[in-house]
């Protein structure tokens, strides 16, 4: 038996890379399992070369640990991402049918055994965040010492369509890439049938139970010019978010960033709508009319700033009297900020203002000026 490992781990890729695949990160016992023969790549090959002496060579059998090689070194498949202009037009998987010998073995060396990715690159500090399909971890990355937030899916996506589901966050984030007033996208990846993302950390989100911070009229000027910043570059990209609320509004060293792209969609409706919490939708959305879906972010985020002044929660069934337009005396504040959320929420979409339009309000200019100083 000692020969037979020594043999093994001799094995070396064209990096020059010795790989055991006895490593007891893989299994213990070394039961049998039947798979086809074919040419998946070299590390089969050289495996086959590390027989013991003396001993038949079964036709079409391996061992459980070479089973997990070939499944480690399988690189995944490549998936279109559909918030890319120029990304492929179909999906590639040039190990399709190999993959499908690997379907159930990954819940068997992927888990507690310590060949969890989470477990083995982050230290886990607490939980800050939830929702209905998800949590998120405060998190110490091992390796860099840094601190991120990582989101992770509650429940185990089993099927092929809950996988393409989630990840379309995933794919919204990488295809926008950075900007100041977007909470930072780091890394994802699947791991007991889950889906973790790897994300900036921030301070606190606008959401009532965390921030008990008083605003003042200049200060929600500084949010909503921010937010409109983070609308017009995704709006320029051709991405809508469609669920702007508190909630969804982080702030880090005192800049505002948007977050949470699980709605996130295509301004040209190639992509399915999904909107995300009905009391920030606008009745156009509500009736199924997606014409103007960069507009109903513009309404989220009026709705988002009333319901932050108001300093209480909006009902069950979301604030009717604005999606007709009708917004409140707000004393305290001028009459310029009171008319711009009241264009913001706008019955008629097209009346509303682009987020291009209201980052250029002149009632930001003031905004700007303290800023740079």
């Amino acid at each position: 038996m000692g020969n037979f490992v020594t043999g093994l781990e001799m094995i070396q890729d064209s990096d020059g890379i010795l790989v055991n695949p006895l490593s007891p990160t893989l299994s213990g016992s070394q039961q049998i399992v039947e798979l086809a023969s074919d040419n998946f790549d070299k590390y089969e090959g050289n495996l086959e070369k590390a027989i013991i002496p003396g001993v038949q060579k079964t036709k079409n059998y391996v061992s459980q640990s070479a089973v997990a090689l070939r499944c480690r070194v399988m690189p995944p498949p490549c998936i279109k991402n559909p918030y890319l202009k120029d990304a492929s037009e179909v999906d590639t998987d040039p190990f399709g049918n190999q993959r499908s010998k690997c379907a159930g073995f990954f819940p068997a060396i992927i888990g507690r055994d310590g060949l969890s990715r989470y477990r083995t690159d982050f230290h886990e500090i607490e939980q800050i965040g939830t929702g209905h399909f998800s949590r998120v971890f405060k998190v110490l990355k091992r390796i860099d010492g840094c601190l991120y937030a990582v989101k992770h899916s509650t429940r185990p996506l089993h099927q092929e369509t809950e996988r393409r589901k989630a990840l379309m966050e995933v794919q919204a984030l990488a295809a926008l890439g950075s900007h100041e007033n977007i909470v930072g996208y780091y890394s994802s990846w699947f791991e007991n049938e889950q889906l973790y993302i790897q994300m900036e950390l921030c301070d606190y989100s606008l959401s009532r139970k965390s921030s008990t911070q008083l605003f003042t009229e200049g200060e929600f000027l500084r949010a909503m010019h921010q937010m409109a910043k983070a609308l017009q570059f995704i709006h320029e990209k051709g991405i809508v978010h469609l669920d702007v609320k508190p909630d969804n509004v982080y702030v880090k060293n005192g800049v505002y960033k948007l977050g949470d792209f699980g709605c996130a969609t295509l301004l040209n409706k190639n992509l399915p709508v999904e909107e995300g919490d009905a009391r920030y939708m606008p009745q156009e959305i509500l009736n199924e009319n997606y014409d103007h879906l960069d507009k109903v972010d513009i309404f989220s985020l009026g709705v988002t700033i009333y319901e932050l002044i108001r300093g209480s929660p909006l009902p069950e069934s979301g604030p009717q009297f604005l999606r007709e337009g009708k917004l409140p005396l707000l004393p305290g504040y001028s009459l310029q900020f009171q008319n711009l959320l009241k264009v913001m929420v706008d019955h008629d979409p097209v009346r509303r203002p682009s987020a291009k339009e209201l980052v250029e309000n002149p009632i930001f200019d003031k905004v700007s000026k303290n800023a740079k100083a």
